[in-house]
């Protein structure tokens, strides 16, 4: 990877940041398995936890969705280096399946 290569990968990143702090997420019930079911899925609330995180607020995200800083951390991976990351898809995949099904049974 080139310097430059490096340079717009952390502005770019600095910029989605930037852009989720300056914004709210929306108040609308975007997941239909929540509509329909009233219990939540294995990603509601990721949306507003990215947000928080984006605003330094940690708690908040945890309280959102306890996963967050993972989602974040494998969102940012996969734009830095995307080949690295093919080996984490499955395990992450598990976890967030694993924390969805716990989930939904409370």
């Amino acid at each position: 990877m080139t310097a430059r290569g490096v340079i717009l990968r952390v502005a770019a990143i600095a910029a989605a940041f930037a852009v989720l702090w300056t914004f709210t997420p929306p108040d609308l019930p975007l997941c239909a398995f929540r509509w329909i079911t009233g219990r939540a899925c294995p990603l509601c609330g990721l949306t507003h936890a990215v947000f928080a995180l984006a605003k330094g607020n940690i708690g908040a995200a945890l309280h959102y969705h306890a996963l967050s800083p993972l989602a974040v951390l494998l969102i940012a991976a996969a734009f830095w280096n995307p080949a690295r990351l093919t080996r984490l898809w499955t395990p992450c995949i598990a976890i967030f399946t694993a924390y969805g099904l716990w989930r939904i049974a409370l």
